[in-house]
């Protein structure tokens, strides 16, 4: 599995759903309430903000009037059409690993991405990134992590009908990456209610990684 295979279905899938929620694949997995609200502890008016797949938006779209400047990077140009035309906020349709930042940001936002990459391209990644954390920014990542072990998905998914990829990493081999890669302080938030975590194996979690 490697993030070649996550953009061919993210592609086909804004060609088939046209909804804000589509990135979600079901209406009901929209948690991005939860997300903005822990966002919110981190940012203020006079912050920039990069955001990585920035999807259709619903994180961003409840943000730009809380920060000065938002980049937001979505590969997949009929997700960008949901995001808000606002004088601060940059949209780049380009992948994550092509994208090069042209400034340093506050925060750097993951939300719902890093499961798409296998371990490898983590790395590279967390690594890039990292330069364009300004000193003493956050990066803010978000997604379901293993429990007890890495947990990959690469086959027929029942719930959405059709093949589905993901690399559910171990917590905390994710957090060990960010530290290893510079990170100064690493923390993990437990952001959703547990009515939201599903599955026995994986579990929503936030990290925190401070430079």
């Amino acid at each position: 599995m490697n993030n070649e295979n996550a953009l061919n279905f993210f592609k086909n899938l804004s060609e088939i759903n046209k909804e804000e929620w589509a990135v979600k694949f079901i209406k009901t997995n929209d948690h991005t309430n939860y997300d903005v609200n822990f966002i919110f502890n981190y940012i203020s008016t006079d912050m920039s903000i990069l955001d990585l797949g920035s999807g259709t938006g619903l994180i961003i779209n409840k943000l730009f009037n809380k920060v000065k400047y938002i980049t937001a990077v979505e590969p997949v140009i009929n997700f960008t059409k949901h995001i808000k035309k606002e004088n601060n906020i940059e949209i780049i349709n380009e992948t994550i690993l092509e994208y090069i930042p042209k400034i340093k940001y506050d925060i750097i936002t993951l939300f719902g991405v890093m499961q798409y990459f296998n371990e490898e391209e983590a790395v590279e990644i967390y690594k890039k990134y990292f330069i364009y954390v300004k000193d003493g920014g956050k990066m803010l990542i978000k997604n379901q992590f293993g429990i007890n072990s890495d947990v990959t998905v690469d086959g027929y998914s029942e719930e959405i009908k059709t093949k589905y990829y993901s690399n559910y990493r171990y917590l905390e081999k994710e957090v060990n990456i960010l530290k290893y890669i510079g990170f100064k302080k690493v923390e993990t938030v437990d952001v959703y209610p547990p009515e939201c975590n599903r599955w026995e194996n994986t579990h929503f979690y936030a990290i925190v990684a401070e430079k």
